[in-house]
């Protein structure tokens, strides 16, 4: 367990270093897309290091459910770390740069329309309800904003994001370790 510590850590650490190279040299969005994509890619890495591990450790192939139960310790503990560093991340790290980025963003929403004729004109041909006015539109939009730029609603989400994917691949490399490698393994001892 103290190996898969260090490994986590450590790709942890990777993202954070990741994610400062990116500054100033990629957008925003890019440089979100970026970190996503490592976490995913570690999520899946550890994963198959985890199996490996299992086929390593286990004298023959346990059942699905023991199977997968050694596969998703160490990636939910991965996908908790991967949450943990992204909220440190954009929260505290970059606390400043994320305020400047909500702030941009509420900047865009109300310079979206130039008058309140155009907003009702864009609403309605674009068959939106026109029941508010500009200033009550923009109003919910930036409402919108705080809440999705808000701590406990992106550390909400991201969890619940890699947590998903983290139980997936667990899933899908238990199935292939216990069903397919099971498989194999008796072959191979048949013979």
């Amino acid at each position: 367990m103290k190996h898969n510590f260090i490994i986590i850590l450590s790709t942890l650490l990777g993202w954070i270093l990741l994610k400062y190279l990116l500054l100033g040299n990629v957008t925003f969005e890019a440089s979100f897309k970026y970190g996503f994509l490592y976490h995913g890619t570690a999520l899946l890495t550890l994963s198959v290091l985890s199996t490996a591990n299992g086929i390593r450790v286990f004298d023959k192939t346990p059942d699905f459910l023991e199977g997968f139960k050694h596969i998703a310790k160490t990636v939910m503990v991965y996908a908790i770390g991967a949450t943990l560093s992204v909220g440190i991340w954009h929260n505290f790290l970059m606390k400043d740069a994320t305020h400047a980025r909500l702030q941009n963003l509420k900047l865009q929403i109300t310079n979206n329309y130039s008058s309140e004729e155009e907003y009702l004109a864009n609403a309605k041909e674009n068959g939106l309800p026109s029941d508010l006015s500009l200033s009550e539109w923009i109003t919910s939009q930036h409402e919108a904003a705080d809440i999705f730029y808000s701590a406990k609603t992106q550390i909400s989400l991201t969890l619940m994001v890699y947590l998903v994917v983290g139980l997936f691949m667990s899933f899908v490399a238990s199935l292939l370790w216990t069903k397919v490698w099971g498989v194999q393994q008796i072959k191979q001892n048949s013979r």
